[in-house]
C-alpha cells in the first residue's frame, strides 16, 4: 500500500498569522525524501496554491477551493480521466458550481432575508489583502476564485445567522466556517473530494492509505473521509473540541499550527518507514 498524505494549509502546515512553515519545514523536506505525496487541501484558490508549490518544490495534485477542484499535474494519474479538462499546465477534474452562481445565489438569499453580507466578490485587492494579512500580489491571487466565496455575515445575531444558513441551504449552497471567513460553495466540500483524490490513486497505484490534517471545522469531512485523521491544535473559537466532537477518531496535536502539523507527520513518517525496513508498521 502507498502513503498519501492530505493537508490543511493555514493554521495547520502554514502558520495562521504568517503563512509560513516554520517547523514544519523539515518535516515538509523529509516527506519529498521518502517520495510520499503530499496533497494541499485547502479554501485557497488554484493560483495561490500553485504559487506555494512553487515555493515549496511541490508537484503533486491539489484541491482547490474547498473542494472545488482537484488539479494535478499532466499524466500524474498516467491515463487522464474522462471529465478532467486539459487547463495549461494542469489537468483540472472541476468538482464545484461556478463562481458566478455561488455569489448569485449568496446575494438573492440575504436579500431575502434582508440581512447584510460582505464577500470577496464585493472586496478590492487592499481590502483582501488587510483582512487576510496578504501582500496586495497574494491577495490578487486570493480573488482568482472559481468555485468558493469566501463572506462574512454583518448581524451578530445568533438566530439571524441560523435562519440566514438554513436558507442558504435550501437555495442549494454549502456553507463551511473557515478561520477569518465563512465560506459559500456548491455541492461539494474537502471530503468528496478527498474521495474523487483516493479514487484517482487507487487506479494508478493501488490501495493507499490517507492521512489527513486539519484545524477547522470546514476540514471536518476532509477527516472524516481520510484514514487516518488528525486535529491539529487551534486555538481559534473553540474549533478543536467543535471538530474533535464531529470526528471522534481524529487525534488532536499537542502543538498548534505547523510544530503540531510536524508532530503529527513525524509520527506517521516514523512508524511508516519502520514498517518499511521490516518492523511491525502501525501509522
Amino acid at each position: 500500500m502507498s502513503l498519501v498524505i492530505v493537508t490543511d494549509l493555514d493554521g495547520t502546515l502554514l502558520d495562521e498569522s504568517t503563512y509560513e512553515l516554520g517547523p514544519a519545514r523539515p518535516v515538509v523536506e523529509r516527506v519529498a525524501r521518502a517520495g510520499i505525496p503530499l496533497v494541499m487541501c485547502s479554501s485557497k484558490t488554484r493560483a495561490e496554491i500553485e504559487a506555494i508549490q512553487r515555493r515549496l518544490g511541490i508537484h503533486h495534485p491539489f484541491i482547490a477551493e474547498n473542494g472545488g477542484a482537484v488539479v494535478a499535474p499532466p499524466g500524474y494519474f498516467g491515463q487522464r480521466s474522462p471529465s478532467a479538462e486539459a487547463d495549461g499546465s494542469r489537468y483540472v477534474l472541476e468538482l464545484g458550481r461556478p463562481y458566478a452562481d455561488v455569489v448569485a445565489a449568496l446575494r438573492e438569499v440575504a436579500a431575502v432575508e434582508r440581512v447584510r453580507v460582505h464577500g470577496f466578490s464585493d472586496m478590492t485587492v487592499a481590502e483582501v489583502a488587510s483582512a487576510c494579512n496578504l501582500p496586495a500580489l497574494e491577495a490578487q491571487l486570493a480573488k482568482l476564485r472559481l468555485y468558493d466565496e469566501p463572506f462574512r455575515l454583518l448581524e451578530s445575531d445568533p438566530a439571524v445567522r441560523s435562519r440566514f444558513l438554513k436558507a442558504l441551504t435550501r437555495r442549494g449552497v454549502r456553507t463551511v466556517s473557515g478561520g477569518r471567513f465563512d465560506h459559500a460553495t456548491g455541492d461539494t466540500d474537502k471530503g468528496r473530494a478527498v474521495e474523487v483524490l483516493r479514487d484517482l490513486y487507487t487506479s494508478w497505484v493501488g490501495p493507499v492509505v490517507l492521512v489527513g490534517l486539519g484545524d477547522g471545522m470546514n476540514d471536518m469531512s476532509l477527516l472524516r473521509t481520510v484514514d487516518l485523521p488528525f486535529i491539529v491544535r487551534s486555538d481559534m473559537n473553540g474549533s478543536t473540541g467543535r471538530l474533535l466532537r464531529k470526528v471522534p477518531t481524529a487525534r488532536v496535536t499537542e502543538a498548534s499550527g505547523p510544530a503540531g502539523w510536524a508532530e503529527a507527520v513525524g509520527e506517521v513518517l516514523d512508524r511508516w518507514l519502520a514498517g518499511q525496513a521490516g518492523e511491525p508498521r502501525h501509522p
